[in-house]
């Protein structure tokens, strides 16, 4: 089998649109957060998400010892919140509200508080299933998305635009 590039991977598959999330738990009264683009539905029945969370980062440690997590999908407005979840910027001094089992993000485009289903290995990263217990949502906003390697919105978007009252 012939050996893929690790750049031209990583490239490629920049190429397809996410949403940016924060992952956040409490372990001993202390939250922890880590931004991640690998995140989506599994099951409606019963209702699954799954994340993946690199082998080597404290939040794989910290997921084992919760048992609870919380996905907070970001709006555009929250760049610098997941700049500084991602490790590169210290700048952001917001506030959590609890949630579930664990903690959410204030002002966050919607949440989902989740028990941890199941975890497997996978390569570098850990396949991590969560059990939706609760869910937040704001009633509009526009998501922060990642592409080619770059923060972006869909805000100018016109079809984006019309869809927003919409939103529910």
């Amino acid at each position: 089998m012939p050996e893929v590039d690790a750049k031209a991977f990583r490239r490629t598959c920049g190429l397809f649109t996410t949403g940016v999330t924060v992952i956040t738990t409490s372990v001993n009264g202390q939250v922890h957060g880590m931004t991640a683009n690998s995140f989506t539905s599994v099951s409606l029945d019963p209702p699954l998400i799954l994340v993946c969370v690199d082998v080597r980062s404290k939040m794989a440690q910290f997921l084992s010892s919760s048992k609870a997590f919380t996905v907070n999908v970001l709006g555009r407005h929250q760049e610098e919140v997941s700049r500084h979840f991602a490790g590169s910027s210290g700048d952001w001094h917001g506030t959590f509200l609890p949630f579930g089992e664990s903690v959410r993000l204030d002002d966050c485009l919607a949440a989902l508080s989740c028990g941890v289903y199941a975890q497997y290995p996978a390569g570098d990263h850990i396949i991590v299933l969560g059990l939706v217990k609760d869910i937040y949502q704001q009633d509009e906003g526009i998501p922060l998305v990642f592409w080619r390697g770059t923060y972006t919105s869909l805000a100018g978007d016109a079809s984006v635009r019309a869809c927003l009252g919409k939103i529910v």
